[in-house]
């Protein structure tokens, strides 16, 4: 047999690793994986986190000689299938092995200790920065999730950004041996916590909110906007619109115009403003300020995370526009 390679002796130990979570009794000997007394040499494939239709091409073009794995920082449930379908096992980095040989059949989850690798400390991710973290690879999703550039991208230090990626790594969010997103996963753990509420209704229209507060510090996050990222999205135009606003000084110049005089009780909300969740607010840089629409226009990215946080027909819209990475 054909000696391993250096990459292929780690990630037999990691599989043993795992194994042995379980209170199976495994280790790797040089060359083979060694459990419960059974002698494996499985073929090992390393993957970030493949599609259902890049496994099966994987199987359809590996020399058939089983037991075969695969090890990743996600697989999907879908991905899991065309695997065991084709007597494959896997590790999957997020929490769960399969091992499936003659004599040996394993598949479980694994302990949480196991699949976060020994880290300890909070494991709070969702911060404001680490929203601002999260929302950064969502926008550019084939690039790696390091302190480094993302810091520079959101205009945070370096050190928390480093410390809140090691949070997600420890969520089986960010790629342990890759640094890329684990998608979709990570949209969708980070709509279910994206802070949705103290809206304030105004009875006037978007532009003169835009001339009292001023159109810089408007950002466009609505149905409407979402219609420019491309959503398909009838009668968007029709809805109030919904801004974030940048700073606080401005929004209470904005607040001040939900001050209605008496004989305004009933007047429409034409225009809704929230303080902004966080504090790097990425734009669609396809549809830029102007004269006549001085607001921003929220990224694609970023209205789908502000639609996707209402379960319901939100949700629904955002599933339909097809804007979340890493769909199957």
């Amino acid at each position: 047999m054909t000696a391993r390679t250096e990459e292929q002796r780690q990630l037999l130990g990691d599989i043993a690793e795992a194994a042995s979570a379980l209170d199976i009794d495994a280790h790797f000997d040089g060359e083979a994986l060694v459990v419960d007394g059974t002698r494996l040499l499985p073929q090992i494939v390393r993957r970030a986190h493949p599609t259902p239709a890049d496994l099966s091409q994987l199987i359809a073009e590996a020399p058939g000689k089983l037991p075969a794995m695969v090890v990743a920082d996600r697989i999907s449930d879908a991905g899991r299938d065309v695997l065991r379908r084709a007597g494959w096992g896997w590790l999957d980095r997020r929490g769960h092995l399969r091992l499936w040989a003659s004599g040996v059949r394993v598949e479980s989850d694994l302990p949480s200790s196991a699949a976060t690798a020994g880290r300890s400390g909070p494991v709070n991710a969702w911060t404001t920065v680490g929203m601002e973290i999260a929302l950064a690879a969502l926008c550019d999703p084939e690039a790696p999730v390091t302190a480094r550039r993302v810091a520079a991208v959101i205009g945070r230090s370096v050190g928390a950004t480093h410390e809140l990626i090691g949070r997600f790594v420890e969520l089986g969010l960010v790629g342990r041996q890759t640094h890329l997103a684990l998608l979709p996963d990570l949209f969708w753990e980070a709509s279910a916590r994206w802070p949705d509420g103290g809206w304030i209704g105004l009875p006037v229209g978007l532009a003169e909110v835009a001339e009292r507060v001023g159109g810089s510090e408007l950002v466009r996050v609505d149905e409407r906007a979402a219609t420019f990222g491309g959503a398909r999205i009838t009668a968007a135009g029709d809805l109030p619109a919904r801004c974030y606003v940048r700073s606080a000084s401005a929004l209470r110049r904005a607040r001040a115009l939900a001050e209605r005089r008496p004989d305004d009780r009933e007047e429409p909300v034409r225009c809704w403003v929230r303080a902004s969740p966080i504090t790097w607010l990425p734009l669609n840089e396809e549809h830029p300020p102007d004269a006549e629409h001085p607001w921003g226009i929220g990224h694609p990215q970023l209205c789908a995370l502000r639609l996707a946080a209402d379960p319901s027909r939100g949700r629904e819209i955002v599933e339909a526009w097809g804007i979340v990475p890493g769909t199957d």
